[in-house]
Order: structure tokens, then C-alpha cells, then sequence
């Protein structure tokens, strides 16, 4: 067999080639990187207490508040953040100090939405506690003026993250959460 008399490619080394691609490689991650870790650096806190202008609404003081040690204990238990919405959570240690309230973990607030974090299970839905929590939630915005008002309690984390226990996600609907109908 006879080679052919064209113009033959001149070959590059292994390791030229290795290195082209290995630059490549590092470039397109860089490219990728670093603006999403900008991006990440730049997000501004999610809190807002809520979009309407709120109501001069007086809050009531507890009835009977607890020793100063227990509230303490109460507070170490919580897993705040700095998304927490500290105004919600003083709200709710100045009105309640029962086993309800106990089962606060967290609660945030984005626009008129209200999120009451708990460490209840996620077989916990619909339960007197939860549906207790989001009425709970309800008041609090009604006394804040919000008028659309949306509330989700939610369960502790777990491998489905925070399942909804109860949640209000309308002026018609009440805190139980309800499931679509099976297809048949």
C-alpha cells in the first residue's frame, strides 16, 4: 500500500493535547463559578413584615408571663436564623406559653406570606397543634393589617425538607391542609 503524497498534519504531542483540554476545562468552570458565587454574595435578606401599610392594631399583652429562665431555655431550642422575623417570634412569646407554643422552631416572614417552622413530626398534619399554630399566624397578620394573608406551618426537616402540616392560602380557606382527589 502506498502512503499518500499530500500534505500530511503535523502531529502535536500527548501531552500538548492534555494540556489544551485541561485549560478548556478550567475556563468553562470559571465561567460557571463565579457568577453564581457573585450572585450568591449579593442576595439581600428575604424579610419583609408585609406589603401593605400596617393597621395601628394594639397588642394585647400576655396574660401571665413565664420566669425568665424558661424563656430562655425556650429560646436556645430554636434554630433562628437570620431570616427569622424577630417582631413574629417576640409576638408570640409575649402571647403564649403553652405546649403549642413550645413547638416553635422558627418563623419567617416574606411579603404577606408567614412561615411557623416547628419540630413536630410529618405525620403531624392537620393536628390540633398545627391548626392551632396557623390560626396563631393568622392573628398576627390581621394585627399587622395584612389583608391578603398567607400562613404554611411546616414540619421539621426531614427527607421530604419541611412538609406543610396546615396552611391558609386564601380568604375562603381554613388552616387544613386538603389533598387533591385520587384519579380513577
Amino acid at each position: 500500500m502506498a502512503r499518500s503524497t499530500g500534505k500530511r498534519r503535523r502531529s502535536r504531542s500527548r501531552t500538548a493535547e492534555v494540556v489544551v483540554g485541561v485549560s478548556c476545562l478550567g475556563l468553562g468552570v470559571t465561567a460557571v463559578v463565579v457568577p453564581l458565587l457573585a450572585a450568591r454574595g449579593e442576595q439581600a435578606p428575604i424579610r419583609t413584615a408585609s406589603i401593605e401599610e400596617p393597621t395601628t392594631a394594639a397588642v394585647a399583652p400576655a396574660a401571665q408571663a413565664p420566669p425568665p429562665a424558661e424563656k430562655e431555655e425556650k429560646k436556645a431550642k430554636r434554630k433562628e436564623s437570620k431570616y427569622s422575623d424577630k417582631d413574629a417570634l417576640a409576638y408570640f412569646d409575649d402571647r403564649w406559653d403553652d405546649a403549642t407554643h413550645g413547638h416553635i422552631t422558627d418563623i419567617r416572614t416574606t411579603g404577606t406570606y408567614l412561615r411557623i417552622y416547628t419540630d413536630l413530626p410529618e405525620s403531624s398534619d392537620n393536628s390540633p397543634a398545627s391548626l392551632r399554630l396557623c390560626e396563631r399566624g393568622m392573628q398576627y397578620l390581621a394585627e399587622l393589617g395584612v389583608k391578603k394573608r398567607v400562613v404554611f406551618v411546616q414540619a421539621r426537616t426531614g427527607g421530604n425538607g419541611n412538609p406543610v402540616l396546615a396552611n391558609v392560602l386564601g380568604p375562603k380557606d381554613d388552616c387544613r391542609v386538603t389533598y387533591p382527589k385520587p384519579k380513577s
